[in-house]
């Protein structure tokens, strides 16, 4: 097996090198060590340091897994570096893209920043759904919000093309607070604004097709 050592090596040489999907694709199946996670974690911030801002999504990307994994006492260990890659991300954030890339983006942020729940859910955007239990009923809902339309439903959509379901109540731009607003804006400002639309989605409400509760959405993500 190639070593992380061979990796990163291949990696730094070429911001979209074949390396980067390996070392993500070990992040996710395996996950390294604690010595692994230092070296890496040191590494990527040097390269992402070398790279443009519109070259990074495959290091910052990487990192923002590495972050999101990581308990608190290994972000507090590597406190001074994610602050780097944080700073890193600031510039690499706004550099055009397309929305799924955008909304890996997001998600790398919000991990670097140590929010361990936006920083794993937020990938559910690019599916254009999330799935939620009611509160009221514990009934498991889709909550959609892609070309098919933007509603709740407690039956598979994908396999059926008539099922009951309520629209959604997407939130407002005043409506929206705290981590909801932050992605809004985010993703307003350098006009995502799908990926906008889907944060109102999220951070909106919904209505339980199986017993007719409304609840909103985000709260029901945390507690999934």
């Amino acid at each position: 097996m190639t070593t992380v050592e061979e990796l990163l090596a291949e990696a730094a040489a070429d911001p979209r090198a074949a390396a980067w999907g390996v070392l993500y694709e070990r992040a996710c199946q395996e996950g390294f060590d604690e010595a692994g996670e230092a070296l890496l974690i040191a590494r990527l911030a040097n390269i992402a340091s070398e790279f443009l801002p519109a070259d990074r999504d495959e290091v910052l990307v990487l990192a923002g897994k590495l972050a999101v994994d990581m308990d608190e006492r290994s972000h507090r260990r590597h406190a001074d570096t994610l602050a780097q890659l944080r700073h890193l991300a600031t510039d690499w954030l706004p550099t055009p893209t397309d929305a799924q890339s955008f909304i890996y983006r997001l998600r790398a942020v919000m991990a670097l920043e140590g929010d361990m729940l936006w920083g794993e859910e937020l990938e559910r955007l690019i599916h254009d759904e999330v799935e939620v239990e009611c509160p009221q009923c514990e009934t498991s809902l889709f909550i959609a919000f892609g070309d098919r339309g933007h509603f709740a439903t407690h039956e598979d959509y994908a396999t059926k093309s008539d099922v009951a379901q309520t629209p959604l109540l997407p939130a407002t731009s005043v409506d929206l607070e705290g981590v909801g607003l932050r992605l809004y804006r985010m993703s307003t400002e350098v006009g995502q604004q799908s990926v906008a639309e889907a944060v109102t989605h999220v951070f909106g409400r919904a209505t339980c097709t199986h017993c007719g509760n409304t609840f909103r959405v985000s709260d029901q993500v945390e507690r999934y």
